[in-house]
Formats: structure tokens, C-alpha cells, sequence
């Protein structure tokens, strides 16, 4: 489903490539909707592309946590114009299944939250697992934490995940700037 509408969506964006091409010369304030529209459906593809890539994106049985986190990082770095630093220590041992799925989501969610609000340059992501302890660190040089709109429930669901694990999420300023 999500990759026909991915089609569909950069379908409509070719299509609008098209319109804008005959209004070139011809209707410039329409030839400059056209574009504006463009770039919203651009963005619109990648936020579905990166959406999918959440939904699918597991912990492999094979690779681990510090595997899936690697591959959700580099995908975000390719698709958002952050320059992304991973920095990943982990020990032969594995924390269980459930508690790598949700260190994962976690992950997602605040790594999503800098891509998407944050207006930053560059994402920071650290890894250190030895079981039975983990620590996970999300950061950014975004313009920092701001109020958090009615309608937004990724840090409470970070905390709700966290809470499952027995331990704590902390959403602090990063100096000089950033979350």
C-alpha cells in the first residue's frame, strides 16, 4: 500500500512538473504556485518513504539493535540534509528482543521529532548496550525546545515506551544549542 502511494504521490508530482513547464513564460504568478506545490509534494514523498521506513524497520534477529538503528540513521541522513553522526558500542551479548524493539522505536520517534521540528544541521545518535543496561542519546543543534503543541504525544509515547522498560526518558537543552 505504502509504496503505490508513494506512486501515486510522485505521479502527481510529475504531473505538476507539467503544468508548471506551460505556464513558463506565459503565467508567472501560476508557474509559481506550480513550483511551491512541487516542493510541498516533495516533501510530502519523503515523509511517507521515511513513515514506511518506521513502520518496517525491526530489529533483525541477526543484527541487533545497534544493525536496525545504523540503517534507520544513514536513511534519515540520505533523505533529510542532516549531517548525521552515529556513534555505536555494543557488546556480543543482546538485550531481549522486546527490549531492543522498543529502544528502537524510542529512537525513531526522537530522531523524527529533531528531523521534523528541530531546523537543525546535524543529529547526533549514540548507542551503548551491555546488557543488561542500554544507553540511548538523540541530540540535535536545533533551535531547541519549544512548547509542545496540544496535538503532540512523541514524548509522551518515548516516556510510555521508556516506563515499559523500567527506566526514564529526559528531554533536556543541549549547549550552545539544540535538544
Amino acid at each position: 500500500i505504502g509504496a503505490r502511494a508513494g506512486d501515486v504521490t510522485e505521479g502527481i508530482g510529475y504531473f505538476v512538473d507539467g503544468l508548471a513547464a506551460e505556464a513558463r513564460g506565459k503565467d508567472d504568478a501560476m508557474e509559481q504556485q506550480l513550483l511551491q506545490l512541487r516542493t510541498e509534494i516533495t516533501r510530502i514523498v519523503s515523509e511517507l518513504r521515511m513513515s514506511i521506513f518506521d513502520l518496517r524497520s525491526e530489529v533483525d534477529v541477526h543484527g541487533g539493535l545497534g544493525a536496525a538503528l545504523s540503517e534507520y540513521v544513514r536513511s534519515v541522513g540520505r533523505q533529510s540534509g542532516l549531517t548525521v553522526h552515529m556513534s555505536l558500542a555494543e557488546t556480543p551479548n543482546r538485550l531481549p528482543a522486546e527490549t531492543e524493539a522498543e529502544l528502537l522505536r524510542i529512537a525513531q520517534e526522537a530522531i523524527t521529532n529533531a528531523r521534523k521540528h528541530a531546523e537543525a544541521e546535524n543529529l547526533w545518535v549514540s548507542l551503548t548496550v551491555d546488557p543488561p543496561g542500554a544507553l540511548l542519546r538523540v541530540e540535535d543543534d536545533g533551535r531547541g525546545l519549544g512548547r509542545a503543541r496540544a496535538d503532540s504525544y512523541g514524548i509522551q509515547i518515548m516516556r510510555e515506551r521508556a516506563k515499559r522498560l523500567r527506566t526514564t526518558v529526559n528531554v533536556v537543552p543541549r549547549e550552545p544549542r539544540g535538544t
